[in-house]
């Protein structure tokens, strides 16, 4: 599915700014205040939290017979060991690693502790500075599809494919900057799940007019990934660590009704504060190996 009809390349430059990650009227009922997120810059520890798993993940696949091969052998079932969730795995010195869309950096900054060699891209100038004047790496402000380096052992694009003009174009990039052997990483929206058919267009990735283009299912993102020259190893789905009192306004712009009263409860019990796991399985994540180049 995509958003018709689709915004203009000025449009697109208008919604990443500098309010992109910090939207302080993302909560409004005006639909066009949904974008970006509240408050990014607060939720950066919860965020590694989860994003650590897959840092893991990614090494282990690397570490796997079949990374050397590059063969296109990898298998497509999901019987590889649950990653450790403790971020203290053997380093990866000397592989590389590369974000597309990376945001604040914090993918970068999980990897780079693990020992990955790490470099990002974002379409975000504000966010891009924001790396330089926080981090030891750095990362390019530009067009992913001009982005031009040798390969890397790990390529991700982590929510980022919804907002690219050209996405199946954009795999087919990814692949061509991912190594043979190499792991690529992709999660989306997963619009044909019980929980996204359910809500429909009460969902939050649905309401992003702004900024999501595309919406993919497993079958659509498996083709095109096939396509591009991976073979999908695993596709699981991918929830977040959140606070309750910002997990219930969430709930409240797709349910106005039921998420104000869970939002009252959530407050009078003091639980506001508390942090959960949530995974309402409306997002997945996709491991990927590169096969042979042709």
């Amino acid at each position: 599915m995509w958003l018709d009809p689709q915004p203009s390349a000025a449009e697109l430059h208008e919604v990443y700014g500098s309010d992109y990650y910090r939207n302080e009227q993302f909560f409004d009922a005006n639909g066009e205040t949904i974008y970006g997120y509240h408050d990014y810059l607060s939720e950066r520890f919860v965020k590694q939290q989860d994003l650590q798993r897959v840092v893991d993940r990614i090494a282990a696949l690397l570490d796997a017979p079949e990374a050397g091969r590059g063969d296109g052998s990898a298998p497509r079932s999901d019987g590889l060991a649950p990653s450790s969730d403790s971020g203290q795995g053997a380093p990866v010195r000397e592989r590389r690693f590369l974000d597309v869309g990376c945001g604040l950096g914090y993918l970068l900054d999980v990897a780079q502790d693990r020992g990955f060699a790490v470099d990002g891209i974002d379409y975000n100038r504000w966010a891009v500075d924001w790396i330089a004047s926080k981090y030891r790496f750095s990362a390019t402000c530009g067009d992913f599809m001009a982005y031009e380096k040798e390969p890397f052992d790990a390529v991700t694009m982590l929510d980022v494919i919804e907002h690219l003009p050209q996405p199946f174009d954009a795999l087919s990039k990814a692949a061509s900057l991912t190594r043979p052997g190499g792991i690529f990483v992709v999660s989306t929206m997963d619009c044909d799940s019980f929980v996204s058919r359910l809500l429909g267009r009460r969902l939050e990735d649905f309401r992003r007019t702004r900024e999501h283009l595309y919406f993919f299912n497993r079958r659509t993102m498996r083709a095109g990934l096939e396509q591009a020259g991976f073979e999908v190893v695993r596709i699981d789905t991918y929830g977040l660590t959140i606070r309750l009192d910002a997990l219930m306004k969430r709930a409240r712009l797709a349910v106005p009704g039921i998420g104000a009263v869970l939002e009252r409860l959530v407050r009078w019990v003091g639980l506001s504060r508390q942090q959960v796991h949530f995974d309402p399985r409306t997002k997945m994540i996709v491991y990927a190996r590169r096969t042979a180049a042709n």
